[in-house]
C-alpha cells in the first residue's frame, strides 16, 4: 500500500444525517439527573415544565459548540436549518416555542466565551433560575456544572 491508501479521506455527513441523529439523542434524553439535582418533584408541573425548557435549550445549545468543533465550515448551516425545522414542527407562534428559542439564544450567549472549557457560567445562571433554596445553591452550582459537563461529551460523542 502506498502513502496516499492510508491516508483517509473526509467524511462528509448531509445535514439532515447530523440533524436526524441530534434529533434521536435529545429525543432519548430524560432529563431525570437534572431534576433531580434540582429537587422537581414528579408533581411540580409548572417547575418541571420550566426545567424541561431551560434544559432542552441548553442541549440545544451544547449541540452548536459540539457542531463547531466537528464540522466549523457546516456548524452554521446545519444549526439553522435545524432551528427552523423545530420552529416550524412546534408551530412557530406559539409561546412556548417562542421562549424555547430565546433560550437557545440565552445559552448560546453564555457559553460562546469559554465555549466548552468551563460551564460554571451556565451553572450560576440555572441555578439563579431554578433553585429555590438558598442554602442549596452552591452544591446546585457545583453538581450542575459537572451534569453539563457530562451532557456535552455525550453530545460530542453521539455526534454522528
Amino acid at each position: 500500500m502506498t502513502q496516499e491508501n492510508l491516508m483517509a479521506e473526509p467524511l462528509h455527513y448531509s445535514s439532515d444525517e447530523v440533524i436526524r441523529n441530534f434529533t434521536a439523542v435529545l429525543g432519548s434524553y430524560t432529563f431525570v439527573q437534572e431534576m433531580q439535582t434540582l429537587r422537581v418533584g414528579r408533581l411540580q408541573f409548572r417547575k418541571k415544565k420550566k426545567v424541561l425548557r431551560e434544559f432542552t435549550a441548553l442541549f440545544i445549545a451544547l449541540w452548536r459548540i459540539a457542531l463547531d468543533k466537528s464540522f466549523p465550515e457546516d456548524a452554521e448551516l446545519i444549526f439553522e436549518e435545524f432551528v427552523s425545522r423545530l420552529s416550524n414542527h412546534l408551530n412557530q407562534s406559539s409561546k412556548n416555542t417562542k421562549l424555547l428559542l430565546q433560550q437557545i439564544e440565552v445559552y448560546q450567549t453564555l457559553l460562546d466565551e469559554k465555549r466548552d472549557a468551563d460551564f460554571s457560567e451556565v451553572a450560576v445562571f440555572i441555578t439563579q433560575q431554578l433553585e429555590t433554596d438558598p442554602a442549596e445553591q452552591l452544591k446546585t452550582k457545583h453538581k450542575l456544572a459537572l451534569l453539563i459537563r457530562a451532557t456535552y461529551t455525550l453530545i460530542f460523542d453521539r455526534l454522528i
